[in-house]
């Protein structure tokens, strides 16, 4: 009978004692941090997991987030055969620089010959709405049908709440995107056009004797290892940026959208960030 016991007591301390030790072991993971933004999204790229979240489906302006579609059609469209960075695009009077008073641009010249691979650049690290237009006419031949082509991208990569009205982001009415949204096209261009994102880690590019550098300010953080993506900025959107950095083997997206201002988008992604990788 005291054998029985023994072994009892023996089993029940052995438990006691394993769950004491899972729980000395075990990783506490706090809550999120505060974002102060419209709204943010954090996920793992490579498992697809939500690390956090906050109003990630609610519509929101994207400013020039809208050009990761653009630059995402361009990179399908070389890929497929369809253009090549070699080939030279004039420049009409719709993509004319002037066209965009007090909004970012690549400064073309009308009746220019630009390349494909030049605007490129132009559209991702400047951030030229002047060169979104070229782009967009070459490609399909107006920037209306190259707005139906964004969408119908948006929609096979799974982008359900988006729409897309032109290809570089000024406020318009109907133009919208969601954290989540952003996230998924941020994730598509990393995956499917590998060599498009490489771009997004170009910190500066030269046009015409015009040197600009990237408004990722992130590309610069020493902390981080930050490779991508884009920064977004106009009156009714806010400051918003979506953010792609690695650390190990674990790649996140960050989408920070409708912050107070340039600083407050770079303080808000690097809490997102750090947060994912620290605790996940």
């Amino acid at each position: 009978m005291k054998s029985i016991k023994h072994k009892i007591l023996t089993g029940v301390c052995g438990l006691v004692c394993s769950a004491a030790v899972f729980s000395a072991t075990a990783q506490i993971i706090p809550a999120p941090p505060q974002v102060n933004a419209k709204g943010y999204f954090l996920v793992d790229f490579t498992t697809g997991k939500v690390i956090a979240e906050g109003e990630a489906d609610t519509k929101l302006a994207p400013a020039s987030l809208t050009k990761m579609m653009t630059s995402y059609v361009i990179g399908t469209e070389i890929n497929a055969g369809n253009i090549a960075p070699t080939d030279m695009v004039t420049i009409s009077e719709k993509a004319w620089a002037k066209n965009f008073p007090e909004s970012s641009k690549m400064f073309i010249e009308v009746g220019k010959q630009v390349s494909v691979d030049e605007l490129n650049h132009g559209i991702i690290v400047q951030s030229g709405n002047d060169a979104c237009v070229a782009m967009a006419e070459h490609i399909a031949g107006s920037e209306s049908a190259f707005a139906d082509l964004m969408n119908a991208h948006a929609e096979k990569i799974g982008m359900t709440n988006t729409h897309f009205i032109n290809s570089h982001g000024l406020d318009t009415d109907e133009h919208y995107t969601t954290p989540r949204d952003m996230a998924t096209l941020g994730a598509a261009l990393i995956r499917d056009v590998p060599d498009e994102y490489a771009l997004y880690k170009e910190k500066s590019f030269t046009y015409n004797g015009i040197k600009q550098y990237n408004r990722n300010s992130l590309l610069w953080d020493e902390s981080l290892d930050v490779d991508g993506i884009k920064t977004g900025h106009t009156s009714d959107a806010g400051y918003s940026l979506v953010t792609s950095a690695t650390k190990n083997d674990m790649r996140l997206i960050a989408v920070v959208m409708g912050t107070s201002s340039e600083r407050a988008r770079k303080v808000e992604s690097k809490k997102l960030l750090n947060y994912g990788f620290r605790f996940f």
